[in-house]
């Protein structure tokens, strides 16, 4: 490797903390995990129970996806596997082979932002979006982490909300189109986790 690559590889490192590092690197294993063994269905591990800053649980169990930083090229690639086919199995199975194959093996491709459908209608939905903050709870094979995070609705067209909603639908072929889209940042400095990163 060269002297400059490492210089970059270090400075991108410096700007992660362990626990988000950690994080990352669980929620990889854990997604990686459903899609080879339990044919893509959500665990406990990507189904966070949410709620408000002062402890109000708003969702038990919302699944959510974690954001890759670039996500432009797999969204073309989950726009062209939707619009190919009318068939749902074949989609399914396509976006299994895409995602299993090789999607989560590199967690520094993630920064640990999250994303999820929701319905337009949802009053827990108008509650998060009020309050703009909440706190993830995350409890999955003896792993448990606490997330606060800043929350926001991602606009149609951003690259949040296109990830968002051509990953679901080619899960779900009878997705909306008007659904909202959440976006959630988590605030590492305040983020625990148990065990902890070693």
């Amino acid at each position: 490797m060269e002297a400059g690559s490492a210089e970059r590889n270090s400075l991108t490192e410096n700007y992660r903390l362990p626990i988000q590092n950690y994080f990352i690197g669980w929620q990889c294993r854990v997604r990686e995990l459903a899609l080879r063994n339990e044919e893509g269905r959500p665990n406990g591990g990507m189904q966070p129970q949410i709620a408000l800053k002062n402890g109000e649980v708003v969702f038990p169990a919302a699944t959510l996806l974690i954001m890759p930083d670039h996500p432009d090229q797999t969204i073309r690639q989950f726009r062209f596997m939707a619009l190919k086919t009318q068939d749902p199995k074949e989609r399914y199975t396509k976006a299994l082979q895409l995602l299993a194959a090789k999607f989560y093996q590199n967690a520094e491709d993630f920064s640990g932002g999250m994303s999820g459908i929701f319905s337009r209608s949802s009053e827990e939905v108008e509650e998060l979006e009020k309050h703009q903050y909440c706190v993830m709870t995350f409890d999955y094979q003896q792993q448990v982490f606490k997330i606060p995070c800043h929350v926001c609705e991602s606009p149609k067209n951003e690259s949040v909300y296109e990830f968002t909603y051509w990953h679901n639908y080619l899960f779900n072929p009878n997705l909306s189109p008007e659904v909202k889209v959440l976006h959630f940042e988590p605030d590492w400095d305040k983020t625990v986790s148990d065990p902890t990163p070693i």
